[in-house]
């Protein structure tokens, strides 16, 4: 009887074959998965390898019958990982993989999410925690004056305390230091900032749905299988915005939940957290399904976490139900500052196709017509984006720099790729490749994006502002421009707005203060001022950038209070 192939021989076939998509290729797959399906793994770099070419078959798959059988295997890795050796199982601990764990410090608003979805998984790694001097000044700011004394020469020590502390309660360390913070006198931000500080490890065991990268799908009913070559070239953005797909719309509340349990998972699983995940609105998240088996879902802040004069919108990409890639979208007026990441094991899909579409999301829900790529997404101080072509991955969809250096740079470098299909670009290119921002622009978008408002220039002159006509004190600032404001727009019974609408109005109202004529504005601005700044507490901030983006007195207002700072702000960020 012929010896059976290696394990390692066969899974290197499945993930050599994984990307292509014909009859055979299929065929081949479905082989591979069958001889795979019975055979123990040694070595954890194989079964790791596996796992990965299972997770693009889910996202990517040919037919039923190779979908079937990836799902079947995925339901089963636990179990392949307790079939390793303890020291195979340990060199896959951080892997995401189920059965595995990992550990990470964690914020103050995911670690509570961890504790509510998986109390009896997650648990701080004191062996990893080096700032054992430091806990006992820490927990100082959430005990009575007397207990300190357990912390002194003599006394119980951390350890001694939080095992005192328990009362003889069930409860784990962390769930007792995080008890311990909600119920201390802190304000919300210092108690993110305290927790953060302390950065426990938080050990975190994969187990269960939804507890690991191997099992992160949401119910797809209609999957998408791809019976021919991937779509890798030939995508445009202008075309394929233009392309008639539906709108958005906004997904009905069991589902936004679901999608944002998924994001979370998704990038804790990763080592991963995004603001907007963890202070995510189930009542502010648009679904958008342009087809191919692509989900985008664009996720809001809840009203307290929102930016004071930008509009957000993260979002989760979903391929068939597995996620796929994650990232964000900072509306100010036209323009929308965009990053996304595509998680590693999908790169060598329709990487190109997805981006399209996740831009077009934000373009139909939100209106904005100007998208910028920063530095760091195509490479500045981001080797991941070197070795991966960024640049030219960016310009292939109709990204062009506007800096004339690079302008110079990118046109020398596609000279020598038409004159030698064999030509790469050197690395130190690359790098100065990545030094500008790239710029996709839409029929009515502004011609010069490089010019645009940055809030960052905007938030330097209230800073000067504060500190010169103030002296500094924040709290005198904001009271004096939320009074000029308020009169200024007629707003007489603003204080009795909701409360997040007040809080809206108290974040802008120091930008808004600056400008000098807002008394003066036409009726008819001053009304629509008002209107987009109760828009910015409302349960959505979609009305918000819509409203911002149409108010052309407020753009020309604020651009005119940083054009005599742009040189200097733009020498700054040119250096930095």
């Amino acid at each position: 009887m012929p010896a059976r192939r290696p394990v390692a021989s066969l899974v290197n076939a499945l993930a050599a074959v994984a990307p292509r998509f014909s009859p055979a290729d299929s065929a081949e797959k479905v082989r591979l998965l069958d001889a795979l399906a019975d055979r123990a793994f040694g070595q954890p770099a194989a079964l790791l390898r596996f796992h990965e070419t299972l997770c693009f078959l889910a996202a990517y798959p040919d037919d039923p019958r190779v979908l079937g059988r990836v799902d079947r295997a995925l339901q089963g890795f636990e179990s392949r990982v307790r079939g390793l050796t303890p020291a195979a199982q340990a060199r896959l601990y951080d892997s995401g993989l189920a059965g595995t764990a990992l550990d990470y410090p964690f914020g103050r608003p995911m670690t509570r999410w961890l504790l509510s979805r998986f109390p009896d998984l997650v648990e701080v790694a004191w062996e990893k925690f080096d700032g054992g001097d430091q806990l006992d000044e820490a927990f100082s700011l959430l005990i009575t004056p007397v207990e300190e004394d357990a912390f002194s020469y003599g006394g119980l020590g951390w350890e001694g305390w939080l095992r005192a502390a328990k009362g003889g309660r069930p409860l784990s360390d962390l769930r007792l230091i995080v008890e311990l913070l909600e119920l201390s006198p802190l304000p919300d931000g210092v108690r993110d900032w305290w927790f953060e500080r302390l950065g426990l490890p938080i050990r975190w065991r994969l187990r269960g749905p939804g507890a690991s990268r191997t099992l992160a799908k949401v119910p797809w009913d209609r999957p998408y299988y791809h019976r021919t070559p991937l779509r890798r070239s030939g995508v445009e953005m202008l075309r394929e915005i233009a392309r008639p797909s539906p709108l958005p719309r906004r997904a009905p509340r069991p589902l936004a939940e679901v999608l944002i349990e998924t994001a979370r998972a998704a990038l804790a699983t990763r080592f991963r957290e995004l603001h907007t995940f963890s202070h995510a609105n189930p009542g502010d998240v648009l679904v958008f399904d342009p087809g191919r088996g692509i989900r985008i879902a664009l996720i809001g802040n809840l009203p307290t976490y929102r930016f004071p004069l930008e509009g957000y919108y993260a979002f989760l990409a979903l391929k068939n139900g597995v996620p796929v890639c994650y990232g964000g979208g900072c509306a100010l007026f036209d323009a929308l500052d965009f990053a996304l990441n595509i998680f590693p094991s999908f790169r060598q899909g329709e990487s190109a196709f997805l981006t399209t579409q996740i831009f077009a999301a934000f373009h139909r829900a939100l209106g904005t017509r100007t998208a910028i790529i920063d530095p760091y997404q195509i490479g500045n101080e981001n080797e991941e984006a070197i070795r991966s072509g960024a640049f030219y991955f960016y310009h292939r969809l109709g990204y062009r720099p506007r800096d004339p250096e690079v302008v110079r740079l990118a046109e020398a470098e596609l000279t020598n790729i038409a004159r030698d299909r064999s030509y790469r670009s050197p690395v130190p290119v690359l790098r100065r490749l990545a030094r500008a921002e790239l710029y996709l622009v839409l029929p009515g978008g502004d011609p010069e994006p490089e010019k645009r408002l940055r809030v960052s220039q905007v938030a330097a002159i209230v800073s000067g502002h504060i500190a010169r006509t103030f002296g500094g004190d924040r709290g005198a600032a904001v009271r004096d421009a939320t009074g000029r404001v308020a009169r200024a727009l007629g707003m007489v019974r603003w204080k009795a707005w909701p409360m997040d609408e007040r809080m809206a109005f108290e974040r802008m109202a120091v930008v808004l203060g600056l400008i000098p004529d807002l008394a003066q504005w036409p009726a008819a601005d001053r009304r629509a001022l008002v209107r987009l700044v109760r828009a910015k507490g409302e349960r959505d901030e979609l009305r918000y950038i819509r409203l911002l983006d149409r108010h052309r007195r407020l753009r020309r207002s604020l651009e005119s209070l940083v054009r005599p700072a742009e040189p200097i702000l733009d020498s700054g960020e040119r250096g930095s």
